[in-house]
């Protein structure tokens, strides 16, 4: 079957090799194109292109110095925007529940703040940011749509998303709770 979903996505970042860092030791994605993009007489933007490990990429622009664009910006889109977290966010595919508890393991072993599992009943999903505030997600699709679920309606989960309380503190944190840091105020990877 020819491929029709995203190629890339592009996005924005104040501090190029921290992202790049955390893409490749915290996910374990790789660098698949680097360069620098010369703006003219002042300024430059790097620009990585990133592969998530099935050929679709994520791509960080960041300028240094470029005439018009800002020093400093939200680079989590939701804040600029004066929206809860979880409203822009990136969510990448996992095969089923045992590739999903497997990511998760990763992370938490790599030292990523990620949720437990969530149920969303048509799928499972965990969730965490990067060092630029994004919110980002793994999840897995578990069953087939059918047509009810194509009907713009209230639809019936079968119990909470997690049944644990400090879990479900912990998800609701994560994707409605605080705004994530400006850049200025984040801690390292």
């Amino acid at each position: 079957m020819k491929r029709t979903g995203v190629h890339h996505l592009g996005l924005a970042t104040l501090d190029i090799e921290r992202t790049i860092e955390f893409y490749i030791k915290k996910l374990g994605w790789e660098v698949a194109w680097a360069d620098i993009i010369e703006t003219g007489k002042e300024g430059k933007i790097k620009h990585v292109f990133l592969n998530t490990g099935d050929g679709s990429l994520v791509a960080f622009m960041c300028p240094e110095k470029v005439p018009g664009v800002p020093a400093e910006w939200a680079t989590d889109i939701n804040s600029a925007q004066g929206l809860p977290g979880a409203f822009y966010h990136f969510a990448f595919w996992c095969d089923d529940m045992k590739a999903l508890e497997d990511k998760r393991a990763m992370l938490v072993e790599r030292g990523v703040d990620v949720t437990p599992v969530v149920d969303h009943e048509w799928c499972r999903s965990i969730y965490f940011r990067d060092p630029n505030g994004l919110l980002l997600e793994y999840c897995a699709t578990m069953r087939e749509f059918t047509a009810d679920d194509k009907i713009m309606k209230h639809h019936d989960q079968p119990g909470p998303m997690v049944s644990d309380p400090q879990d479900a503190k912990k998800v609701y944190q994560m994707l409605m709770g605080p705004q994530p840091p400006k850049a200025a105020e984040r801690t390292p990877v």
